[in-house]
C-alpha cells in the first residue's frame, strides 16, 4: 500500500514532484489536490512512512519497528510542518513554502486533507 502511494503521487503530480524542497514557486508549478493528492496531503511521505514501518511489521521485529516509527515520524514532522530549531536549520518547513507558493489555495487544501502520518497535522 504504502509503495503504491508514493508512486502515484510521482506518477500523478509529474512534473510537479520534486525530492527537493522548492524554495522558490517555478512558474509552470500547480497545486496537484486531485488523485491520490485528494485522500492524502502528502502521499509519497505517507507511503515511504507506512512502507517503511510495514517492512518492520512483516519481519516481525518490534525493536526495529519502534525506532523506524520515531525516526521516520521525526523526520517526517520535521519536513513537512515547523518542528523545533532542527527544522528550522535545515530549512525543512516543506508547507510554509506551500502557504506562500499557493496562498489560501493550500492553507484551505490542508484543511481538508490530512497527511494519515500519526500526530501530523
Amino acid at each position: 500500500m504504502g509503495q503504491t502511494f508514493r508512486s502515484l503521487a510521482m506518477i500523478h503530480a509529474a512534473s510537479n514532484f520534486n525530492h527537493q524542497i522548492q524554495r522558490q514557486k517555478d512558474p509552470t508549478h500547480v497545486l496537484v489536490t486531485s488523485g491520490v493528492y485528494s485522500l492524502v496531503r502528502h502521499p509519497s511521505y505517507f507511503g515511504f512512512f507506512w512502507w517503511a514501518v510495514g517492512i518492520q511489521v512483516f519481519l516481525a521485529n518490534p525493536l526495529s519497528t519502534a525506532i523506524f516509527v520515531w525516526v521516520l515520524w521525526r523526520f517526517f514532522s520535521a519536513r513537512i510542518t515547523y518542528a523545533g530549531r532542527a527544522a528550522l536549520l535545515m530549512n525543512r518547513i516543506e508547507e510554509r513554502y506551500l502557504v506562500q507558493f499557493f496562498d489560501e489555495e493550500y492553507v484551505d487544501y490542508r484543511k481538508k486533507v490530512g497527511t494519515w502520518i500519526p500526530f501530523i497535522q
